[in-house]
């Protein structure tokens, strides 16, 4: 398996560390990140592939994750073109639907939502999922098994759903560990 992550962010960082501890090759991993700090500490932590922009060891991959804040989601999508094609996408942005990530995917449809919360940073997460019908069954297991490296997932019956899961489980330990 090969992936590519879109940001990378404290979620995206957390992914890689939760993947690379459970036994993922960090030669498979590529990270596709503008902020020069964060390429840095990303290409000083791991032997994960850091670029500024997708390449072709980002374009080579079978999974692309969107870990970008749902407010740069269009803007960062629009580097890829059509270059999805055939790629299961991962999206960690709250907020933005499947028919909008499609629309900005260029009709891509192999698409799963993702609501980690905020525990997930330690691997103690639990992560809300909600894919679209054409995502295959071993398309599912695989996005559970990239998930389940920031701890347990769950999957919604409806694409609606995910907004409770991330103003209960997502937002609600934020708030809690900025108040404490």
């Amino acid at each position: 398996m090969k992936i590519a992550f879109l940001g990378g962010g404290n979620m995206a960082t957390a992914l890689i560390g939760g993947l690379i501890g459970k036994g993922t090759d960090p030669r498979s991993i590529a990270v596709v990140e503008i902020s020069p700090a964060a390429r840095e500490r990303l290409g000083s932590r791991w032997p994960v592939h850091v670029s500024t922009a997708p390449d072709a060891q980002v374009l080579g991959a079978d999974t692309l994750v969107l870990a970008v804040k749902p407010q740069d989601m269009k803007k960062s999508l629009a580097s890829f073109g059509g270059s999805v094609h055939g790629k299961l996408v991962l999206s960690v942005a709250a907020g933005i639907t499947l028919d909008t990530l499609s629309r900005w995917l260029g009709g891509h449809k192999k698409i799963v939502r993702c609501m980690p919360n905020t525990p997930g940073l330690i691997g103690a997460g639990i992560t809300g999922l909600y894919a679209s019908r054409d995502v295959e069954a071993k398309e599912k297991e695989k996005a559970e098994s990239i998930l389940r490296a920031l701890g347990e997932v769950v999957w919604v019956a409806e694409e609606r759903l995910l907004d409770p899961v991330t103003a209960v489980s997502a937002s609600g330990p934020a708030y809690v560990f900025w108040f404490i």
